[in-house]
């Protein structure tokens, strides 16, 4: 089997705004593997926000020898060999190509590798990052343009009330809300959740900091939809920290480190009673694809990251 790493900038098709910041790009690494003249990509992206950057992850693979595997391989075995040496984006990278390659050379499907039924479609949500209302516009028309029905809109605990102004005044699609733990008192939230709830929002994510369990357990007494963990859950260990404070957890390959690992954590969080959400990190297609086996058991889609970039040349086919 041979390795090859490509770095590549991937280009935001509108300005990407959060609580922490602006961004019109990320850093993105695809990971290739050919054996028998077939080839398969998988994908890590490096937002500022997380520890994790590009020459780093490079560093860390770019010295693996995987010239002794063979067309038998078995993904789970591979990804044995390598867990204390890579970073979690890029083993999840590696791992969505071993499983992609392996449905290839078993003429096959990745669903059917893992066992999950792909008929199933789920509710996926295509993302409006804070800006004003001219721009929500026309993010509207892109995902519209795209199939979109469902939104979600990023929240920055200062604007708040403006971008649900503007969302409704140019929609009555559903939508969620994702506040990047923006909000800091319960009083705001309360009233918030209230209002969301009246205009038709179906979740509230990770409205307090990933380390106020305390606040965020209130927040669920206090209001009916669902709250979701994203920056609190990243793996599958902190699943039963969180699960009496949040309703649910969004999963996102490059924080759990990849496909079997996604998998586990949506067992876990059923036997847990939570609900699940399945995002990404603002991946192009490779990324999301990988992600998408994992949709049909889950509640909600969040895998817009091909929206909103500019497109890339590496490709997975089955």
């Amino acid at each position: 089997m041979k390795l090859t790493l490509h770095p590549y900038r991937l280009e935001f098709v509108f300005p990407f705004r959060i609580a922490h910041g602006t961004r019109t790009h990320t850093d993105a690494l695809f990971v290739e593997l050919e054996c028998n003249e077939m080839k398969a990509f998988g994908e890590a992206t490096f937002p500022p926000y997380l520890p994790h950057t590009l020459s780093g992850a490079i560093d860390s693979i770019s010295s693996l020898d995987m010239a002794d595997i063979g067309s038998t391989f078995d993904p789970t075995e591979v990804m044995q060999r390598y867990t204390s040496n890579l970073a979690l984006p890029v083993y999840a990278a590696l791992e969505m190509a071993l499983w992609i390659l392996k449905a290839k050379l078993d003429n096959t499907t990745v669903g059917e590798l893992l066992g999950i039924d792909q008929n199933t479609v789920i509710p996926s949500c295509y993302t409006i990052a804070v800006c004003d209302k001219a721009e929500m516009a026309n993010r509207l028309a892109h995902g519209r343009n795209n199939g979109f029905k469902l939104y979600k809109l990023k929240l920055d605990g200062k604007s708040d009330r403006r971008m649900l102004t503007d969302f409704r005044s140019l929609t009555d699609a559903p939508f969620a809300v994702d506040a990047n733990q923006a909000w800091t008192d319960i009083g705001y939230a309360r009233d918030m959740a209230d209002e969301l709830e009246a205009a038709g929002c179906v979740l509230i994510e990770q409205p307090f900091d990933k380390s106020d369990l305390k606040m965020t357990a209130q927040l669920r007494l206090m209001n009916r939809l669902p709250l979701i963990a994203d920056e609190a859950c990243q793996i599958y260990a902190d699943i039963d920290r969180i699960a009496d404070s949040f309703s649910g957890i969004n999963i996102k390959l490059h924080k759990c480190g990849g496909l079997s690992n996604g998998l586990k954590m949506i067992d876990h969080a059923r036997s847990k009673e939570l609900k699940v959400l399945i995002g990404c990190m603002s991946e192009s297609a490779v990324g999301c694809r990988a992600a998408e086996y994992l949709t049909p058991i889950c509640d909600w889609n969040d895998l817009d990251g091909r929206y909103l970039v500019h497109e890339v040349p590496y490709r997975n086919y089955e």
